[in-house]
């Protein structure tokens, strides 16, 4: 009898164990599972953009020194050449007419042309050998591989922003980020657009075409300003984005709302201007999408 009692209680006691578990694993299992960051200090930049275009200033044409044949072609359009690279052979009208007679006379009376400086060449007149040319005729057009420009385009009240000396980011079409600075301030004014136009040299090895349209970024925030920052992610709007917060987490288990007022924004942070945080605060940055005020987390760690 007591052996029927004591399999009765310790099976009560199995059963109330299992319930425990299955009950702590459905409450852990209902907890949002979520990512979290901290804040940093810093300072964001408040980019004003513009567009802009790439042009080439240094643009040579190569001309016909002479009156004459044209007896080799050494290049296509497109190519990229050096300073020296052999473009063209020519041969005078004479040398040329004496062939007929003198098969030694091929060699006299060559000129030979040459790149003067390294660039593109972009124009190509004379394709093929055996074409007669006048003397000062172009042959082709070779821009300078160092000498890439960009033309901004700014309107005329934040021309405070765009001076010369002052840095600037130019993003190509393909999201490609360039360091530039302003050179120079042209004298006029696109008549459509009414902007002033700005000169800034670019710092790249990579070719770029010309008369491409690019995006110009110049930072419009001077006082440098240590801030709050955090990702963007962290931070949660209603549907009017009339007010922010975040999901600040209050210990190991739990995550409450806390309104906020930003400031600058850039495509990845966010400068948080109140409430003050310590710089121990976390913030949920994974997960936080459609939680309420007051709930209970689970952290995950990478």
């Amino acid at each position: 009898m007591n052996k029927i009692i004591l399999f009765v209680v310790s099976l009560v006691i199995f059963s109330a164990c299992q319930q425990t578990e299955k009950n702590e694993d459905t409450l852990e299992s209902s907890k949002a599972q979520v990512k979290v960051t901290s804040i940093r200090k810093g300072t964001l930049p408040d980019y004003l953009s513009v567009t802009g275009k790439t042009v080439y200033y240094n643009k040579n044409t190569i001309v016909a020194p002479i009156n004459g044949y044209v007896t080799k072609v050494l290049t296509e359009q497109g190519d990229h050449i050096k300073k020296g690279n052999l473009l063209f052979e020519m041969q005078t009208k004479e040398a040329f007419a004496m062939q007929k007679n003198d098969s030694l006379a091929k060699q006299y009376g060559i000129i030979k042309i040459t790149a003067p400086d390294n660039g593109f060449i972009t124009t190509l007149n004379v394709v093929k050998q055996g074409v007669y040319i006048d003397q000062g005729s172009a042959m082709c057009t070779i821009i300078g591989a160092n000498n890439l420009k960009i033309i901004a385009e700014v309107p005329f009240e934040y021309g405070q922003y765009a001076k010369v000396g002052k840095h600037c980011k130019i993003v190509l079409p393909d999201n490609t980020h360039i360091d530039a600075i302003f050179t120079k301030a042209l004298p006029q004014m696109n008549e459509i657009s009414q902007t002033m136009q700005l000169q800034a040299n670019i710092n790249t090895n990579l070719f770029i075409p010309e008369k491409m349209i690019v995006k110009i970024l110049i930072d419009k925030n001077t006082s440098k300003t240590t801030t709050q920052i955090l990702p963007k992610s962290c931070i949660m709007t209603d549907a009017l984005m009339s007010k922010f917060w975040v999901m600040k987490i209050l210990n190991d288990s739990t995550a409450i709302e806390v309104p906020i007022e930003t400031g600058t924004q850039t495509h990845d942070s966010t400068e948080i201007c109140s409430p003050i945080f310590n710089d121990t605060d976390l913030f949920i940055n994974e997960g936080a999408y459609g939680l309420e005020d007051t709930v209970s987390i689970k952290i995950l760690t990478d």
